[in-house]
């Protein structure tokens, strides 16, 4: 039986799928103890048959399937659904990982504490590694750290991270936002994660600075605002819920506020 999930939402996938895919080949951890799970939205041709085609070069198991709606949040809930694997690992599509990666998140995750790996940026090969504004806490993490708020830049995405299907329960992304999505759905899950564990330097996750990539897209004014206001009352409703850790969700406020005067200043 499979003991985890990896979780690729797609849209529109180019060649650098092949490249994420290749990194999930190449791993380390026996093949018999995970499953990959591709979900494409929006458009399906000619996109979903050249999935298809990628995916037979490979040997893991995979499942495929097509969510009509865009949105990487309607993407990854779906795939969460579908997924029954003990945890979770999201990777985006035009990312990459370290072979040993699986293996080690695994070595050190479990019901209560989500396995930290480190992270790095780079734009043609992984060989020309760049920091990552979480990636460069790594280092200064102690592990078995307990503190959200010494571990928050690791709180503000789904990747480079194992997550028990536990810790995240009955909450899924937000589809009402596209932007701090990830932040929102890291802070919702918080109260199930007692400590994070980190796993050894070899372990990396790569993120692909890519023009046109989501997180690079720019948005309407009107729209990030719309967006900030309603982030700003997700966090407050967080910080008078006892569960919550009230300096971590005071960092959340904090970040969306500096959003805000960057907004201003635009």
């Amino acid at each position: 039986m499979f003991k985890l999930s990896v979780l690729i939402p797609t849209y529109r996938p180019g060649g650098y799928l092949f490249n994420c895919l290749e990194s999930i080949e190449n791993q380390t951890l026996n093949k018999n103890l995970f499953k990959v799970y591709i979900g494409l939205n929006g458009e399906r041709a000619p996109y979903y048959q050249f999935i298809q085609d990628t995916l037979n070069g490979f040997s893991f198991d995979y499942e495929l399937i097509y969510i009509e709606p865009t949105g990487v949040s309607n993407a990854r809930n779906a795939l969460i659904e579908i997924s029954t694997e003990d945890f979770i690992v999201f990777i985006d599509d035009d990312d990459v990982v370290s072979p040993s990666y699986l293996e080690e998140l695994l070595k050190v995750s479990s019901k209560d504490v989500m396995g930290i790996a480190n992270i790095y940026n780079f734009e043609n090969t992984t060989e020309e590694k760049k920091p990552n504004y979480i990636g460069r806490t790594f280092q200064t993490i102690v592990d078995g750290e307990s503190s959200k708020f010494k571990v928050r830049k690791y709180f503000s995405s789904p990747w480079a991270k194992m997550i028990h299907r536990e810790m995240i329960g009955p909450h899924r992304f937000d589809i009402k936002v596209a932007k701090g999505e990830d932040s929102l759905f890291m802070a919702l899950l918080s109260p199930n994660v007692k400590s994070v564990k980190k796993t050894c330097d070899d372990a990396c996750y790569f993120v692909h600075e890519r023009v046109g990539s989501v997180t690079r897209r720019k948005t309407l004014l009107h729209s990030e605002i719309k967006t900030l206001n309603y982030l700003t009352l997700q966090y407050l409703h967080f910080l008078f819920t006892p569960q919550y850790d009230l300096p971590f969700i005071a960092t959340r406020l904090a970040a969306t506020a500096f959003k805000y005067l960057k907004l201003i200043k635009r």
